[in-house]
């Protein structure tokens, strides 16, 4: 993710991205920016009207990116138990594939900035919740509000790609039986 370092403004976001992943949005100034870069401070405010400017399209970005991860991932037409799958494997892959994008999401989901994102994860909440309403008007899913069947998959995944990052190796039959849980939980 954010790996196109063809232009000025993406290089600053990777760089900022990298500096929030290892040291924290606190620490990540528009100096240390700038050093990541060897591009002048002021160049970061040609780009980006200040720091929360460039937190907010970095997350913008990543939610963008994990979407296509997903959609690409997700087979359309296929059984709602397959797409469900498809859908955990796409978060999976997206965020295994670059654990400082992985790193970075968490760290912004638990800062202030977390209210302002605004549409950021629009496309991918609406495949959560066109996937949620689905099952239910199949009766394959449990007739329960959206954030609590979210609460079942999430924090499951979010979990074991932690343990992922800090080198746990999951087997393939472990990730299957994580889905396998997750999709219990929802399924009637």
């Amino acid at each position: 993710m954010l790996d196109d370092l063809s232009t000025t403004r993406n290089r600053i976001m990777r760089a900022a991205l990298d500096l929030v992943a290892t040291e924290g949005f606190a620490a990540t100034t528009t100096a240390a920016i700038a050093r990541q870069t060897g591009l002048a401070e002021g160049t970061l405010y040609r780009h980006f009207p200040g720091k929360d400017a460039l937190f907010l399209a970095i997350y913008r970005q990543l939610k963008q990116e994990v979407f296509e991860t997903v959609q690409a991932k997700t087979v359309p037409g296929g059984s709602l138990r397959d797409r469900f799958g498809q859908l955990w494997m796409g978060v999976w892959h997206a965020y295994l594939s670059d654990p400082a994008a992985f790193t970075y999401g968490q760290r912004f989901a638990e800062s202030p900035l977390s209210g302002s994102e605004g549409a950021a994860h629009e496309g991918f909440h609406q495949h959560v919740t066109d996937l949620m309403q689905d099952g239910k008007d199949a009766g394959l899913i449990k007739p329960l509000p959206g954030a609590v069947l979210r609460a079942f998959f999430f924090p499951p995944l979010v979990s074991m790609l932690k343990q992922a990052l800090a080198g746990h190796v999951w087997s393939g039959s472990d990730i299957d039986a994580a889905i396998e849980a997750a999709w219990d939980s929802w399924a009637v």
